[in-house]
């Protein structure tokens, strides 16, 4: 072999030798080598670092950026939130465009209304069958119609299909929805995502038909992976404004927002206006504002109802009290804390999950076990099964914690059975809670969430959300199954706050078999069958669709000591508007439950037509209807071709790397061959 051939083998074996160092074990929220499946090594959104939107031509070269603002107005009376949110969408580009934008809303959205504005025109969007929805909107991309497509992929994410953007052209997509106010700790809040982030995706990649906009393939365990996986850059341009009219229906305390600077202007002694103090912001992480009453003001009890047609629609608040203090009487704990230390978790999310679990142990008491759960790709427990609360205990545990990095996939399945299977025969003498720390960044949400469902038992559940954007929907309703409660920690500097309203709640005892009673001659359907534990300081909330409206109903339930019972009189109930919204909403819920726990489609079929028959007769976005609006007019001349493209998101988090990393290495890897090769000859 000659020196030349030696000298260049060497560089390749260094070159590649330091490849395999610097090449992250988990890339984009997914591991390495899942980045570059087959399926997608031609989407140019797989190898682009910076820039906000790509599309192919048919030479799968061409590169640009597609811009968009956003801007949310809320309005929130008493306890109900109607939310308008318009996304501009703006063509700098030479060719016509079908944008894609993967965005998300408050899990609990109710999505009724699509405006689709092109210039002074508005069109009104339909609610259709999915199936059907998509029909329509390909037809009309097809035809060169301006057409608008709102899909649900998740809970609290959804697609927005836009065809045929014309080049400089702007088109405005209004999507209209409702949720209710958040009553906790005598505190109102409601949070709006403004970002997706980036979710881990297991399974091996299957042959179907994958999304063009999305980063990563179609797996067997999520069949639709590329559908909610959009491209997420550092540096993309995505501005939002947000302002809010709140008419809460009492004097208002305190207006604070934990991540935003906000401005307050005072309408009258019950309207004010919020809005973002530099008036518009990147969006990049969850935005969140609450609102206190003044002591004198505060309502124990809040009922609120509306009639529609020959129907009565009754939502009730109320934050129940006990003879005497629930902290008083105390019951030994065994406390299980999963931790995430997945790829997703890096940077700041891991230190605040390892404060908030540093809290957690310090705090438990003498009489209460507890053990420790990590995982990313795999698992790691602390201990086989749980040990006293002992100083020496808690101090391994500490260092236990503090040895976590954060790599690797999120794979939480293996961790979750472990946990729940860990009982032993002293378990059943103490009051067992498991709280998971995470930042929820899972594609196979339903996967997980059976995994609860099956597993669980009596055990109680508690979820502590991590970061600038955590996947809400999957930690609420895992809470929900452990009848728990979900805590968000999005700031380092709010870890000791939250965890202490958390410890609040996990040291009281829960009030349970709570049950909402109507008078024999009122036939009452409760959107949901039955109400969560409640623990300090929570809040009774639940909407009935009624025949008609009782002079009164009674709440009872009952803890370790009391029975709680009372009667509430139904004279000083506010009218409010889309109750039958958030009824309808709920129930589609509920019913997915019900749907995700049958696994033969024969079983699953009368369940779906129960679910769609209320999204169509409620104007609602769910997983088996969509809304959509196509202009009239065809605009696109018969001899253009339309380009798809991706809108990409951004989140606030620390810098990964993507695939064109690995480019630039091996770039640089071989020009420096070149340059030793050529040193060498001319020697």
């Amino acid at each position: 072999m000659s020196i030349k051939i030696k000298l260049f083998s060497a560089v390749l074996a260094i070159s590649g030798a330091a490849f395999l160092l610097l090449k992250p074990a988990y890339v984009n929220g997914a591991p390495a080598s899942q980045i570059t499946p087959p399926a997608l090594l031609a989407n140019p959104i797989n190898n682009i670092q910076s820039g906000s939107m790509i599309y192919t031509l048919s030479d799968k070269t061409k590169l640009t950026q597609l811009a968009l603002d956003t801007e949310v107005e809320m309005d929130i009376t008493g306890v109900i939130n109607r939310v308008s949110v318009k996304q501009k969408f703006t063509n700098p580009s030479n060719d016509y465009v079908e944008g894609v934008y993967v965005f998300p809303l408050p899990e609990d959205s109710a999505i009724d209304h699509l405006k689709m504005h092109i210039g002074n025109r508005t069109i009104e969007g339909q609610i259709q069958t999915r199936k059907q929805a998509r029909s329509t909107y390909k037809k009309a991309k097809k035809s060169g119609k301006k057409a608008t497509l709102v899909e649900q992929q998740r809970p609290n994410m959804f697609t927005t299909n836009v065809a045929n953007i014309a080049p400089g052209e702007s088109v405005i997509v209004q999507i209209e929805y409702q949720q209710s106010v958040q009553l906790d700790n005598n505190q109102f809040s409601i949070r709006f995502p403004t970002t997706v982030g980036q979710r881990y995706i297991p399974g091996k990649p299957i042959a179907t038909q994958q999304s063009p906009t999305g980063t990563m393939p179609n797996t067997h365990r999520v069949k639709d992976a590329s559908k909610i996986t959009p491209p997420i850059l550092d540096d993309v341009d995505r501005a939002i404004s947000i302002g809010i009219k709140l008419k809460a229906g009492f004097d208002i305390d305190d207006i604070s927002s934990a991540y935003h600077d906000i401005q307050v202007t005072k309408f009258d002694q019950l309207t004010q206006y919020i809005e973002l103090k530099e008036g518009k912001t990147q969006a990049n992480r969850d935005f969140e504002i609450s609102w206190r009453a003044k002591a004198t003001s505060m309502p124990k009890i809040a009922l609120f109802t509306q009639q529609k047609d020959q129907d009565h629609y009754l939502m009730l608040m109320a934050t129940p009290q006990s003879k005497q203090q629930l902290q008083n009487d105390y019951t030994p704990r065994e406390v299980i804390f999963i931790i995430d230390s997945s790829g997703s978790m890096s940077g700041a999310s891991m230190i605040q999950a390892k404060q908030a679990l540093n809290k957690a142990v310090n705090r438990l008491k003498p009489t209460d076990r507890f053990n420790i759960i990590d995982f990313d790709s795999g698992f790691e427990s602390f201990y086989d099964s749980a040990l006293p609360a002992l100083d020496l205990t808690k101090k391994m545990a500490n260092r236990f914690t503090q040895s976590l990095q954060a790599d690797g996939g999120t794979e939480p399945i293996d961790a979750v059975k472990f946990a729940f299977g860990s009982r032993d025969m002293d378990s059943d003498n103490y009051l067992r809670q498991v709280i998971f720390i995470t930042d929820g960044q899972v594609g196979n949400e339903d996967e997980v969430l059976n995994t609860v469902r099956q597993s669980i038992d009596d055990d109680k559940l508690f979820t502590i959300g991590i970061g600038s954007a955590p996947n809400s929907f999957f930690m609420t309703k895992m809470a929900s199954y452990g009848n728990g409660a979900f805590t968000y920690i999005g700031d380092i500097n709010e870890v000791e706050e939250k965890m202490n309203t958390l410890f609040a709640k996990l040291e009281s005892p829960a009030l349970t078999d709570i049950a909402i009673e109507f008078p024999p001659q009122v036939n009452a359907h409760q959107a949901n069958d039955v109400i969560g534990d409640l623990y300090s300081g929570e809040v009774i909330s639940a909407v009935f669709k009624i025949n008609a409206l009782p002079n009164s109903l009674s709440v009872s339930g009952k803890n370790s000591e009391n029975i709680f019972n009372q009667t509430i009189q139904l004279d000083k109930a506010n009218n409010a508007k889309g109750l039958d919204v958030l009824w309808a909403r709920r129930k589609i819920e509920k019913l997915m439950d019900e749907y995700r726990s049958q696994h033969r489609r024969i079983d699953q079929e009368p369940i779906k037509q129960a679910i769609t028959q209320i999204a169509l007769d409620h104007h609602l976005v769910s997983d088996f209807t969509s809304l959509v609006a196509v202009d009239i007019t065809s605009t696109k001349p018969a001899n253009k071709s339309t380009k798809t493209q991706a809108v990409a998101n951004q989140v606030k988090a620390a810098k990964t790397a993507t695939n064109a990393d690995f480019w630039m290495l091996l770039g640089v890897m071989i020009i420096l061959s070149a340059i030793v090769l050529g040193m060498r000859s001319k020697k």
